[in-house]
């Protein structure tokens, strides 16, 4: 029973999304699990990449880390998400950032044999496996963005607003079409205004703090000078936006500065 578990928590990760677990699980066999602890490193920078890492549990940081010891958090991977396939087929298969679980995590690898032979059965995972990675380019652009801010302030600014969008997307699945179609969506006098310029973070301020690359003493602080502002209220974790044409100025000239 706790095998199937393992392989149904597979078949509903983006990679494999689509494919009938009752026909999976010879392929799930013969991939390797592993458990590691909160603070392990899974894959140092420049240890070399042989299998794919899907993660059934837990959260892993992936990280940039400098000569001098002080490091950024490229990206947060959770249930679901996997690492190792924007370099396993490539010439050098070095992994270019390090792995750190966040939490107690559990991963399984897929070798580069075995996920030939799936995409070679199963055309559903080839074209899930080219999404995922068109999708991660547009992700690194838009972190590109996030960390050319110069100020602090410019980087929150954008990752809140980054949060407010995907935010407003979900809500908009859930309103009617007139009101997903109102330009006053999202705004003050909107009806939801409340439900639409409120984000919560996906993760602890510590963690959001490695995010955004700055000390978390200096995320705390910022959040507190731009609450006295009156760009936002802070309520722990639940952020409401009071400004969010200020706040996408921000942004906007923060992006002129560095062109």
């Amino acid at each position: 029973m706790r095998q199937d578990c393992t392989y149904r928590a597979l078949c509903e990760s983006d990679l494999f999304r689509g494919v009938d677990c009752s026909n999976f699980g010879d392929f799930c066999s013969i991939t390797r699990p592993r458990t590691f602890e909160k603070g392990e490193i899974i894959a140092k920078e420049g240890d070399i990449c042989n299998a794919i890492g899907i993660i059934s549990e837990g959260q892993i940081a992936v990280q940039k880390i400098s000569t001098s010891g002080e490091f950024a958090t490229i990206a947060l991977l959770s249930e679901g998400d996997f690492f190792g396939a924007d370099i396993i087929y490539s010439s050098n298969n070095t992994y270019q950032t390090t792995l750190e679980t966040m939490k107690t995590s559990k991963v399984r690898f897929v070798s580069k044999d075995v996920m030939n032979k799936i995409m070679d059965q199963c055309p559903t995972v080839k074209d899930n496996f080219l999404r995922i990675l068109s999708d991660r380019v547009s992700y690194q652009n838009r972190r590109i963005e996030l960390l050319s801010q110069k100020t602090l302030r410019e980087k929150v600014a954008y990752y809140l607003i980054e949060l407010y969008n995907q935010s407003n997307k979900d809500i908009e699945d859930t309103l009617p079409e007139t009101c997903r179609k109102c330009e006053m969506f999202g705004k003050e006098s909107c009806k939801y205004p409340s439900e639409a310029r409120t984000v919560e973070l996906p993760v602890s301020k510590e963690i959001a703090a490695k995010y955004l690359a700055m000390p978390r003493p200096s995320f705390s602080r910022e959040l507190i000078s731009m609450e006295k502002d009156g760009l936002i209220k802070v309520n722990g974790r639940r952020i409401t936006l009071c400004d969010v044409a200020k706040l996408e100025t921000e942004i906007v000239e923060g992006l002129s500065a560095n062109n």
